[in-house]
């Protein structure tokens, strides 16, 4: 065996019994103490504002006689301790006791409301927030560090420290000035800035909820808000998005507030009030869309108090009004479109409504805790209940907690999803089903308009039908006789879309019988008259009928719509209703001769009523002034000038009995 190889399997041994050999370690619990000591004991405490000693405050000198003050816990404020309501001025003072040493020392103060100023051996440390006269009073909630020894001394010292305190009238009615948390401590600089970072984590950990419901809010309300542009006829996504962001937006604002101290408060008050009226508000439109609730004369005034319920919230910053009647104020604005939103939803459940029925608890726990909170902090406010925020208590949902009101904020989301996507699946599939009886209305009009087998010789006819929608009520039909002569049928159903449509099928299917037994347009009228009545749903039916015979006699009669142009001259006929409105109605006829190379053209009133992004008309004198043109070039220019609704366009050119006879006919 090499010697290699025997020291490799003896090194572990040897390790082994040197270790035997050392003696254990110890530690010295109390030689190796951390130095830091708490100064949440008791602090010298008197009330007002120190007078002035050669430009100095006399309270703040090392040597001031404090033994008349009185003795307050450091950790408390001075309202539960024999001073409630005080704002102004307050002073602490208390001493430290630093041991002889090389390093420097520091002390670090919990929170303190309102504001500040410190004082080491009587001269100036530092402080937090704005002393009077300050516009707008801001409270930090962060803990500060402050020197107390620059640098080590040979021998221990004693070091008077001083707290000037200023607490505003605004928050002293239910607000406590001077500290009000434990945490106090001096000592070692770098281990109080450790703790100093520990304690910010802390709060921030408070807040992860509003944080993480900032981001998700944020991130659903433009997924929504998108869906809108998309469906932008479908408002309820647009005020989805609205709520959802505007909670996004007083989430983090809240985040802000509380952990940065910005903005300050009466700020902070006024912002939040603006955001909860567009959360509210938003709210209320999307209910009453959803659930097609009429908004009524109460409904208009419940959005007008919501429009002025953040201006009260502030109404104590000026002294108009106490904190609590403020935010009381605030609460009776919003209360009305509350309860309306929760009464709509009720309403509709107790009717069979599936969306309410859906809607009802997720917005009643929502709504429910949002006026049962702000109760409960304007009682507190007032001083009727002893705990400020009696409903805002953590949910432990390790490894962090959740407030209340967020956990109802997402469950309150999340049934929203649910029921806008349901919305949204009933409304593709409805969609794609009209969708198909489009198709199927579209490919019925496409075979009743007239092909090439009714064109007769001597007359050049040329059609240009553009609807409004995928299907109009809009027709034309063109029939041609058994002596060289047809027949020319326009009209117009009143409406658009779909039941036009089917109307439209109905008349044509009409004029193709009656035309087939040779009856005159006089005649025809009346007969497509009895047909249409009871049939059309309260609307009407314009229609224009024409013969022509191979010679150019013309007989035209009309049920109320446009009449024709003859050369780019209107020809004028008797007035007549229009189609299925008086039962038995019985309609004149005119009669003129055509020349060789004259034109007639019919137009639908989609060419007149077009109309312009400025509201112009298209109108009669333009329709008169191009009736000379061909049909797809009036139909265009039309069309390119606003089209709203459905355009014929029929032009007709006659050449003459000779070429009439000259011509087989097809």
């Amino acid at each position: 065996m090499r010697l290699g190889s025997i020291l490799r399997r003896l090194a572990p041994l040897a390790v082994v019994f040197y270790a035997a050999l050392l003696p254990a370690q110890s530690f010295d619990l109390d030689q190796a103490r951390v130095p830091l000591v708490s100064l949440d004991g008791p602090w010298k405490f008197h009330p007002g504002d120190s007078p002035l000693s050669q430009g100095k405050p006399a309270w703040a000198a090392p040597g001031f006689d404090d033994s008349s003050w009185a003795l307050l816990d450091g950790a408390k404020s001075w309202a539960v301790q024999g001073y409630p309501a005080m704002s102004g001025y307050g002073w602490y003072r208390f001493t430290v006791w630093v041991p002889a040493g090389d390093q420097p020392t520091s002390m670090l103060l919990a929170p303190i409301v309102t504001a500040f100023e410190v004082y080491v051996e009587g001269g100036p440390a530092g402080g937090s927030g704005e002393m009077p006269p300050t516009l707008i009073p801001s409270t930090e909630f962060s803990y500060h560090l402050f020197p107390l020894t620059l640098g080590g001394s040979n021998s221990p010292r004693l070091v008077h420290v001083a707290i000037r305190v200023w607490h505003s009238p605004i928050w002293a009615g239910y607000v406590g000035g001077g500290p009000y948390r434990a945490g106090h401590l001096a000592g070692d600089p770098k281990l109080l800035a450790i703790e100093q970072s520990h304690q910010q984590l802390i709060r921030n950990v408070l807040f992860v909820d509003y944080y993480a419901y900032s981001i998700a809010a944020a991130l659903i309300g433009l997924a929504i808000l998108c869906l809108f542009f998309i469906r932008p006829a479908e408002r309820e996504y647009l005020w989805f998005a609205i709520m959802l962001l505007a909670q996004s937006a007083d989430s983090a604002l809240t985040v802000g507030q509380r952990i940065y101290s910005w903005p300050p408060v009466p700020v902070y008050d006024l912002l939040d009030g603006f955001l909860v009226a567009i959360i509210i508000a938003a709210t209320f439109c999307f209910f009453s869309r959803v659930l097609r609730a009429r908004i009524g004369p109460l409904g208009r005034i419940c959005l007008a108090l919501i429009a002025v319920s953040p201006f009260p919230a502030v109404f104590y910053w000026p002294g108009w009004f106490s904190a609590p009647a403020s935010a009381a104020t605030q609460m009776v604005c919003l209360l009305p479109a509350e309860l309306w939103i929760l009464y709509v939803l009720f309403d509709r459940a107790v009717r069979g409504n599936l969306d309410a029925r859906l809607l009802i608890v997720p917005a009643l726990l929502d709504l429910g805790y949002f006026m049962a909170d702000n109760l409960a902090i304007v009682l507190a406010q007032a001083g009727w209940t002893r705990i400020p925020r009696a409903l805002e208590f953590p949910l432990p949902l390790p490894p962090f907690t959740m407030q209340t009101g967020i956990l109802f904020h997402l469950f309150f989301v999340l049934a929203m999803l649910v029921f806008l996507i349901r919305r949204f699946t009933l409304a593709r599939r409805q969609e794609e089903r009209m969708a198909g009886e489009f198709e199927a209305a579209r490919q019925v009009q496409q075979v009743l308009l007239p092909d090439l087998l009714d064109q007769c010789p001597g007359f050049k006819v040329e059609c240009v039908y553009q609807p409004a929608e995928q299907v109009g009520g809009d027709f034309f039909q063109q029939i041609g006789d058994c002596h060289g002569g047809m027949t020319i049928v326009v009209g117009d159903v009143s409406g658009k879309g779909l039941p036009a449509a089917m109307m439209v099928s109905v008349l044509v299917g009409a004029i193709r019988a009656e035309a087939a037994h040779g009856a005159d347009p006089a005649s025809l009228l009346a007969s497509l008259n009895d047909r249409t009545m009871g049939r059309s749903q309260g609307g009407f039916t314009t229609c224009l009928t024409m013969h022509i015979t191979p010679e150019g006699l013309v007989t035209l009669a009309n049920a109320g719509h446009l009449p024709p142009y003859l050369n780019a001259r209107e020809i004028a006929m008797p007035g007549s209703l229009p189609l299925g409105i008086v039962a038995g109605a019985r309609y004149d006829s005119i009669t003129i001769a055509l020349a060789p190379g004259d034109r007639l053209t019919f137009v639908s009133d989609g060419v007149v009523e077009a109309q312009a992004k400025s509201g112009e008309l298209f109108g009669f004198d333009r329709t008169r002034d191009i009736s000379h043109r061909p049909a797809i070039s009036i139909a265009e220019a039309a069309r390119v000038f606003g089209q709203r609704d459905d355009i014929t366009v029929v032009t007709l050119e006659y050449s003459g009995a000779a070429v009439a006879m000259a011509e087989p006919r097809r």
